[in-house]
């Protein structure tokens, strides 16, 4: 069966997520963190792939008042706070007319085939001087995967769950190497790139306009 992002998924995302992903909530604090360091609280900030909210809400507990947000899943969307984020239901990048101080993606870019477009979106849509925070499944095979498996392993998630998911994800996610998101975020114009934070099949990246 194919994965989605369904209701099932959204009613138990928050706890999913921590058992599938490496430094899940480290990654969200690097986020809200450089957000605060570059950023003032009243300059838009987009989230790509808000899921259930986790970080819109880390966002406005840190004081920002202008967040946006999107997801291509309704059943995300209905869970996340209604009332501290712009929220838009799309598989494609917002169309709004802003230029945003941060755009943050986590976990999403890699559910996307042909990233280049989006990933020349969210370029667009950047300030001068903005950032891009983006997390991604990278890593897919040898050493790396079997650490990754002994991490789910580790936090409840059994050999039967593991396979099942991996079956479900052939052809829906499409992930690309640490170097391909390098090049590709070099390629668009991306003035310094770096990597702030890496796991057992996961790379975190970030960007300067």
């Amino acid at each position: 069966m194919e994965w989605q992002f369904n209701a099932q998924i959204a009613d138990i995302f928050s706890t999913h997520a921590r058992q599938h992903i490496p430094n899940y909530d480290h990654v969200l604090d690097l986020a809200i963190d450089l957000c605060r360091q570059k950023s003032n609280v009243d300059a838009p900030i987009l989230e790509v792939g808000c899921a259930v909210g986790e970080t819109v809400i880390r966002l406005h507990n840190a004081g920002f008042t202008d967040i946006h947000a999107v997801d291509n899943s309704q059943s995300m969307l209905d869970r996340c706070p209604p009332d501290i984020a712009t929220y838009y239901l799309s598989d494609k990048f917002p169309d709004v007319d802003i230029e945003f101080d941060a755009v943050l993606c986590n976990w999403t870019m890699h559910f996307i085939e042909n990233k280049n477009p989006y990933l020349w979106e969210i370029y667009q849509h950047l300030r001068p001087d903005g950032f891009f925070f983006l997390t991604e499944k990278t890593a897919n095979s040898g050493l790396a995967l079997d650490q990754y498996h002994l991490y789910k392993s580790r936090h409840g998630v059994s050999d039967e769950e593991i396979r099942k998911k991996a079956d479900s994800l052939r052809g829906v996610m499409f992930p690309e190497t640490i170097e391909w998101y390098l090049q590709s975020l070099k390629g668009l114009g991306f003035r310094e790139v770096c990597v702030a934070n890496a796991n057992w099949c996961f790379t975190t990246f970030v960007a300067i306009k």
